[in-house]
């Protein structure tokens, strides 16, 4: 318990006691790029005072409540099409003005924060709504009806 391996460069290895407090990689050799992890399939997580703080998964994503769990750009007019995402599956376009979006990965609840934007004029609404843990929609009004817009884009907080 409390206690690392540590190599002296030239193959020796040796334990050490980990005593707490900071993180360092030794001296001044930040010269070059360095790599904390491992080659097989397990998460990597961060954590202070014994929480997690942040958590990268084997398939890339960084996990905090910080980070954005979901974000799409988006052609929503026409033939509506993923023109850049992170965790967006597939989009659907159930009606003029509402572009629905499949997450690749699920949320926990169906409470988390979306912020919908697009360019298409002044006095037009945008937001969410029919939020599920596998998806939501993101909606576009001129004020007066849904109407669609060229380029959606939409981003998710939440757990």
């Amino acid at each position: 318990a409390d206690k690392f391996l540590k190599t002296d460069g030239s193959g020796n290895l040796s334990f050490a006691d980990a005593g707490g407090g900071d993180l360092s990689f030794g001296g001044d050799t930040f010269g070059a790029d360095k790599t904390i992890g491992s080659n097989d399939n397990y998460a990597l997580s961060i954590e202070t005072n014994n929480t997690e703080r942040l958590k990268f998964t084997n398939d890339g994503r960084g996990l905090a409540q910080f980070t954005a769990k979901a974000w799409c750009v988006a052609n929503g007019t026409g033939t509506v099409a993923i023109i850049d995402s992170h965790n967006i599956s597939s989009l659907s376009d159930p009606e003029a003005g509402q572009l629905g979006h499949s997450f690749a990965n699920s949320m926990a609840n169906a409470n988390y924060a979306i912020i919908v934007n697009s360019w298409y004029g002044y006095s037009w609404t945008f937001g969410g709504m029919d939020m599920t843990t596998s998806g939501f929609k993101a909606v576009q009004s001129n004020g007066s009806a849904y109407t669609d817009s060229n380029r959606v884009s939409s981003l998710v907080f939440g757990d």
